[in-house]
């Protein structure tokens, strides 16, 4: 017995020898001898998540005014300040993108003109839609030019309300400093690593919400328009809405608030009753009345 657990001992340390010895000899055969460790594939893709695209947030603080004094060049080419470029008392979405990006930002204008395709508010008489590059070499003609995709894409090429600008360094840092909104140039990509959302301004230009993501659902971009616009923009029907729904800063989206609602179910029941009995009231004091006219 001793001398087969010996046996079993003396195999078990050579599989695992072998186990070790093996995984170090491919190591070595991989890297012609070096023992530096595996050299990375040529052909293993990059990850998006490295480095380069980290460090950079979007974090606004609801409430702060942003710079509307800024100067910027519109797609047309007139350079003024931001607020020139709002609707006199009515809100705006402003989109911090840069126009040559390949991916997220075409992403946040495409899902801004879905969103905005079946919201029930016009652009250009109800808010604003501004884009603004954050991307100091881009130019009006870029600028003027992604305008054009998204207004063929919204499906009015003539709407008005939309403006595409680009601006310099300093008035662009200023800017999205205010905005909260972060952004890294990763020069062996030629491009810049940065958040994604819209921002919803009050007239007077302070963060009214931020709708994070690349995707919005058209019910919260109309709400945090009717909120923006602080009673301006939107019809009854918004303003009931919205004390059934509550914006969650955490989220960036509007969700059901069960206790308001059986708060404004109770208030519209108690209202009906009030005015059922009030009527049942006049119906019987005309029913009293009609008797004792008679008799005179």
């Amino acid at each position: 017995m001793r001398a087969r657990g010996l046996h079993i001992s003396v195999l078990v340390t050579g599989m695992l020898a072998l186990c070790v010895h093996v995984p170090a000899q491919i190591a070595l055969d991989r890297n012609s001898g070096s023992t530096e460790g595996p050299k990375q594939s040529p052909y293993v893709p990059v990850d998006p998540q490295a480095e380069a695209f980290l460090n950079v947030e979007f974090n606004p603080e609801l409430n702060q005014e942003l710079p509307l004094g800024l100067e910027f060049m519109g797609d047309d080419g007139m350079r003024g300040a931001l607020r020139d470029r709002m609707i006199e008392g009515k809100p705006a979405i402003l989109a911090l993108v840069y126009y040559r990006c390949p991916t997220m930002c075409n992403l946040v204008l495409n899902g801004m003109v879905d969103a905005l395709k079946e919201v029930e508010l016009t652009p250009g008489e109800d808010f604003a839609v501004l884009a603004v590059s954050f991307d100091s070499e881009e130019t009006h003609v870029t600028a003027r030019s992604k305008k054009a995709n998204a207004l063929e894409m919204y499906g009015d090429s003539d709407a008005e309300g939309w403006t595409f600008l680009v601006g310099d360094e300093p008035e662009i840092k200023q800017l999205t400093s205010a905005a909260g909104f972060g952004y890294k140039y990763d020069p062996s990509a030629d491009q810049f690593s940065h958040g994604s959302g819209l921002l919803m301004l009050t007239p007077d230009g302070r963060i009214s919400r931020f709708l994070p993501d690349v995707v919005y659902d058209p019910r919260d971009v109309r709400l945090a328009l009717v909120e923006a616009g602080e009673g301006k923009v939107g019809s009854l029907k918004d303003k009931i809405a919205l004390l059934c729904y509550n914006y969650d800063p955490e989220t960036g989206k509007y969700g059901l608030l069960i206790n308001r609602i059986l708060f404004v179910a109770c208030v519209l029941t108690a209202a009906a009753v009030a005015w059922l009995i009030f009527s049942l009231i006049r119906l019987e004091r005309k029913a009293n009345s009609k008797p004792a006219s008679s008799s005179t």
